[in-house]
């Protein structure tokens, strides 16, 4: 490798690396003026958020990977509109729901696929996020957590769940966001993602329960 190939390759790594270290808002703030990097480096800190909640919504890689592009040139377009860099979180969940929603419109889904190695996490760490986040709905989580059968049958039923249902129990479930935050992303009230929890949970506590029951 030439001096001048690797003296430009370096350059490179030290400036990701020092994107990588700036705030959120400072990234935002930078993007919002132009700043090219400043956007790849939003990309690769929410890049995976996108696609782990596109994928649990459509319920395949195809599908996510098309929601994780259109997301990103929506955010890229309009992203010196956002007024407020702080709610920058909650918008991109927002256009990813609101997207999936589209897709799910206009497409006829079976059932979810287990979410595969990629480069964007592996599938041991993210099902097994799902799955600590689907035992606590029994009072014996070990019957869910050593029973892959029993966790096909749960992510049959949550696909079965109403969209608002999936999209309140997928956010706060499995991943980690707030109520508050919820119902900014989905433009309703608190009281809505609350009652929209609270039936989603009820459901799948049902139908979990039948299945250990049977």
């Amino acid at each position: 490798m030439s001096r001048p190939v690797a003296l430009t390759m370096q350059l490179a790594a030290d400036s990701a690396e020092h994107y990588a270290e700036l705030s959120q808002i400072e990234l935002i703030t930078r993007a919002q003026q132009g700043d090219e990097l400043a956007f790849e480096a939003l990309y690769r800190r929410f890049a995976r958020t996108v696609y782990t909640v596109a994928h649990h919504m459509l319920g395949n890689h195809h599908d996510a990977d098309e929601v994780l592009q259109e997301a990103f040139i929506r955010i890229f377009k309009n992203l010196s509109r956002l007024r407020s860099p702080q709610a920058f979180t909650s918008w991109v969940y927002q256009i990813t729901v609101n997207l999936c929603m589209d897709f799910r419109k206009v497409r006829t889904r079976s059932r979810w696929e287990p979410l595969e190695g990629n480069g964007r996490g592996g599938e041991e760490e993210r099902h097994s996020h799902f799955e600590l986040a689907t035992a606590k709905w029994v009072r014996n989580p070990e019957q869910v957590l050593e029973n892959k059968e029993l966790l096909a049958h749960i992510t049959t039923a949550i696909e079965a769940l109403p969209e608002q249902q999936k999209a309140v129990i997928l956010l706060h479930e499995v991943e980690g966001v707030s109520k508050k935050m919820i119902s900014e992303i989905l433009d309703c009230s608190l009281v809505t993602v609350r009652t929209n929890l609270h039936h989603a949970r009820k459901k799948l506590r049902r139908k979990l329960l039948k299945y250990l029951n049977a």
